[in-house]
This record gives structure tokens, C-alpha cells and sequence, in this order.
């Protein structure tokens, strides 16, 4: 991916690791050469750039041929030969495969490659960007430091500013209105009909007593971690995930359209993704005085009432997403994972890996605060 998560990912990788050789690869020739530029601006080091149609498992195969480790970020993992840069990535026994992918769909199709990914030597980890990636391994550290088996998990994520990322995430949370929402009820997977859009509260991502800081309004959303961490988990109660924005108009004027909007409207792609163009501009504009801010809260309740949070947040959206990906990728380059498709809760259950990795996710350039402790 040629976009602003893809440069976000190599700038990262080359200023971390000044060894690696990184080539970004997508559709757009002059898209792609800028953002070429942008990266080797940014690193000091250099790039190269494929022109790629990642949908063409051919032309996959061909790029990915003697290549260590496959990162892809394009989005949205929806649509026609969707698996494509993984098939690809397995057939070329390409030892390390990461992305950024969310739809419970294409999870669920990935994950059924995983004896082809084990025959062929390909370590593949899903999800691995802020959320979904970076929440889960913390929902496991979290669980792990509530001692006692997890009754209630939430997901609560904030973000200000998309950082020129475009369309695609527009689109992406646009969609995510009409279809049911996977999490866990009565510790039991369901798929809750209208949920998408629900009022959920005011959320705090700081830890009480502190000196405060940010408290922001949270609407349901169907992020996949919802049910992959709640299964891994095994949890006896409910699950959910949800997300609020800046300014505070957003939530408002989301929440309202989803209770007026039909929604297989937001189902549809001329809906969502024409929504998605005719925002775009609005949503700039409020970035550029709002400016980019990203925070993550996961809270884990056993039956007792104990509760555990863990809070990250960071100055950007898009450097986070980033940034998270590159440090996944560098890990499992430095100390390898064996052969199979997974997800970071299950990537990373045991403690030993899970510390090392939230190491490397909790010190990265932009990060504001980081911790995980009781609440209750």
C-alpha cells in the first residue's frame, strides 16, 4: 500500500532498522513515486517502488518471490481475490506475512489457510496494526494482570485527525453501520442486529486519580476484537467494541444518521462510499484545527467486580497504525513465530512474547502515556 498507513509502515521499519531493503508497491504510478519520496525524505534511507495490482495473485507471486517478509496494508479486505497477497506470500514461502486487516469475514477465510501457511513455512499474523493489533495484546496483558478469568471485556478507542489517510477509512467505518455486530453475549459468540451506532458513554483514557486528561463520547462499532479476543479469552459475560471522534459534532451527527438511515443503506457501497467522498473535505477541515490525537482503553471485569484497564495514547492516528504494524513485523523478523495464521491475542498469549512486543508497541516516537493497572 502506497498510502498514508504504507508510508507510516516504511518510514518506520528504515528509520528502525537502517539494514532492512524496502520496496512499497501499489496501482498508481505517481502515487506511488511520492509516496517513495515521502519515505525516503522521512527515513534517510532509501526505497523502492513495484507497481503492483495486489488484487492479481500472479502478479503477487512475482513481487513477493525472494522477499523476507510481506506487509499489507491496502485496504479495505473486502471484495474479489481479497487473499490474494496472502495466497501469494504462502505459495512463495515468504517466511513472515503482516497486515492490517478487520472484517470478520476475511479473518475467518484467512485463518482457514493456516495449514497451507504451516506447510509452507509462512508465518502470517492478521490484525496487526492499533486496534485491531496493539488492543489485543493488550486486552491478553490486561486479562493476565486481573489474576482471575475475565467475565466483561471492553474495547474503547479515540480518534482526532486521520492524517490525510483518506477515503478508505471513511468508507470503511461508514460500512461498519449496517451489518451485525460479532462480540460475545452471555459468554456465548452472537451477532447483535442494530448495534452499530449505539451510545456507549463517555469513556476516560486516563487512570482515576491521575491528572486527568482525555474523555471523549463512544458510539459501538464493529471492530473484529470484540469476539476474536473474547473467545481466545473464553469470557463468561459481554464483550464490546466502540470509538469516538473530534470535535464532538461527529459522534452527534453519526449517531443521528444511523437512527434515521436504513441499515442495509449503510450495507451498500454507493452509499457508504459516496458518504465517504462527500465528507472527506468536511473532515479535513475540522482536522486541520482539530489536529491528530489517538487513545486506546481496554478494561477487563471478573464476576467478583475486579476490574483492569489498559490506556495508550498517542499523538497520531496514522503514525500509531504505523508504527504498530512496522514493530509487529520487526518482531516476528527478529525473533520468528511458527508457520500458521493467526491473531495477536493468540500470536502473543504467552508472557514472555506478549512483554517483549508491548515493549516495543508502548515506546514508539508520538506515544504520550501508557499503563495497565486495577481500576477496581
Amino acid at each position: 500500500g502506497t498510502g498514508r498507513i504504507g508510508t507510516a509502515v516504511a518510514t518506520h521499519l528504515l528509520q528502525r532498522d537502517r539494514t532492512l531493503k524496502v520496496a512499497m508497491a501499489g496501482r498508481d504510478a505517481e502515487r506511488g513515486l511520492a509516496a517513495v519520496e515521502e519515505v525516503t525524505r522521512e527515513s534517510g534511507q532509501p526505497c523502492a517502488w513495484i507497481p503492483l495490482d495486489y488484487r492479481d495473485l500472479d502478479a503477487c507471486r512475482e513481487a513477493v518471490a525472494l522477499t523476507t517478509a510481506v506487509v499489507h496494508v491496502a485496504g479495505p479486505f473486502t471484495g474479489p481475490n481479497k487473499l490474494a497477497p496472502l495466497e501469494a506470500a504462502i505459495a512463495e514461502k515468504v517466511p513472515i506475512y503482516v497486515d492490517v486487516s478487520d472484517p470478520i469475514e476475511y479473518l475467518d477465510e484467512a485463518k482457514a489457510m493456516s495449514p497451507e501457511a504451516e506447510a509452507s513455512g509462512t508465518a502470517a499474523l492478521l490484525c496487526a496494526g492499533a486496534f485491531p493489533g496493539f488492543s489485543n495484546v493488550l486486552a491478553m496483558e490486561a486479562a493476565a494482570a486481573l489474576g482471575a478469568p475475565v467475565e466483561d471485556l471492553a474495547f474503547n478507542y479515540f480518534t482526532a485527525g486521520l492524517g490525510g489517510s483518506g477515503t478508505v477509512n471513511l468508507d470503511i467505518t461508514n460500512y461498519g453501520f449496517g451489518p451485525p455486530v460479532a462480540r460475545y453475549v452471555d459468554g456465548a459468540p452472537a451477532k447483535t442486529e442494530d448495534y452499530a451506532g449505539a451510545d456507549l458513554g463517555e469513556v476516560e483514557y486516563f487512570f482515576p486519580g491521575g491528572d486527568g486528561g482525555l474523555a471523549a463520547a463512544c458510539w459501538a462499532w464493529p471492530f473484529p476484537e470484540a469476539a476474536t479476543v473474547a473467545e481466545e479469552l473464553g469470557i463468561s459475560g459481554t464483550s464490546r467494541a466502540g470509538m469516538g471522534t473530534a470535535p464532538a459534532i461527529w459522534n452527534v451527527v453519526l449517531r443521528a444518521m444511523v437512527a434515521v438511515v436504513p441499515r442495509s443503506w449503510w450495507s451498500s457501497e454507493r452509499f457508504s462510499g459516496g458518504l465517504a467522498r462527500f465528507s472527506e473535505p468536511l473532515v479535513a477541515l475540522t482536522d486541520s484545527f482539530v489536529g491528530e490525537r489517538h487513545a486506546m482503553r481496554v478494561d477487563v471485569t471478573s464476576a467478583a467486580g475486579d476490574a483492569v484497564a489498559a490506556i495508550q495514547t498517542h499523538d497520531s492516528f496514522r503514525r500509531c497504525v504505523g508504527q504498530s504494524c512496522a514493530e509487529f513485523c520487526l518482531d516476528l523478523l527478529d525473533h520468528g513465530a511458527a508457520p500458521g495464521v493467526r491473531l495477536p491475542e493468540a500470536l502473543y498469549a504467552a508472557p514472555e512474547p506478549r512483554r517483549r512486543v508491548l515493549k516495543r508497541l508502548s515506546s514508539t516516537s508520538g506515544t504520550t502515556s501508557f499503563g495497565v493497572d486495577r481500576v477496581s
